[in-house]
């Protein structure tokens, strides 16, 4: 019976943990979206970001009880953020209104619907993205070497990607010739190291703490290979928005 009682406080523990988690990093990145400037920048790289999210995912699945947990919880965590963070901003911000068209007439409903798309994509992400997450901090923790080399490589190479699609796309190389875009260009550089330093910092420290460095090789390829695979998706993922 103690045992049953310890098991059922340690699932809801648990799922205390994804509902806190999951209001944090919609608060916070509703909150950053209201900064401007380089903090407003650094903000966004810290909360709102890919690498935010992911890893709070990554995390959720890593303390999760089983794995059942850890691929619902992670799920879970992304979309109830992903849901919170768009009602703020239907009902709080209401950046969407305002807008009128070429016409005169206004712009409302045109924002409306353009918000209510970017959430059902984000959230068809979460739950793409929060299932797979969780399951690679799962085996991080539980698997064997081998296995949990590979999925914390893979888990931080995607993590990274957010940064690296960011680095390449706005091409901060490209302007620091220039003195009047030096403040640009740092603000850059800081908002995109947020986002790539971090996941492998992370990374270091999974590899310390589980002794990845024995399969080295299968780390560091997982790594590389899935950096480059979420470069490719953040290109996608922000194509289909910007058309939304």
């Amino acid at each position: 019976m103690d045992e049953a009682v310890a098991i059922q406080r340690g699932y809801l523990r648990y799922s205390a943990f994804v509902v806190t988690a999951a209001a944090a990093l919609g608060v916070l990145a509703f909150v950053a979206d209201l900064l401007a400037g380089a903090v407003g920048q650094v903000m966004v790289a810290l909360t709102s970001s890919g690498f935010a999210w992911g890893l709070t995912a990554f995390l959720a699945g890593r303390v999760a009880p089983d794995r059942r947990r850890a691929i619902i919880g992670a799920a879970a965590l992304l979309l109830v953020a992903t849901l919170l963070y768009y009602l703020l901003v239907v009902f709080v911000s209401r950046r969407w209104s305002g807008a009128y068209l070429a016409d005169g007439t206004s712009a409302d409903t045109q924002g409306l619907v353009s918000i209510a798309i970017a959430a059902t994509l984000w959230s068809l992400g979460s739950l793409v993205a929060g299932p797979l997450l969780g399951l690679l901090g799962h085996v991080v923790r539980a698997g064997t070497v081998l296995s949990g080399a590979m999925a914390a490589g893979f888990a931080c190479g995607l993590l990274s990607g957010d940064g690296w699609h960011g680095f390449i796309v706005t091409s901060p190389w490209r302007m620091s010739a220039d003195p009047q875009y030096a403040d640009l260009v740092r603000a850059i550089l800081i908002s995109e190291l947020t986002r790539i330093v971090p996941p492998l910092a992370i990374l270091v420290w999974l590899t310390r703490v589980h002794r990845f460095w024995r399969a080295w090789p299968a780390l560091v390829a997982a790594t590389v290979a899935s950096s480059g695979l979420s470069v490719l998706l953040w290109y996608g993922l922000r194509l289909a928005t910007n058309r939304a």
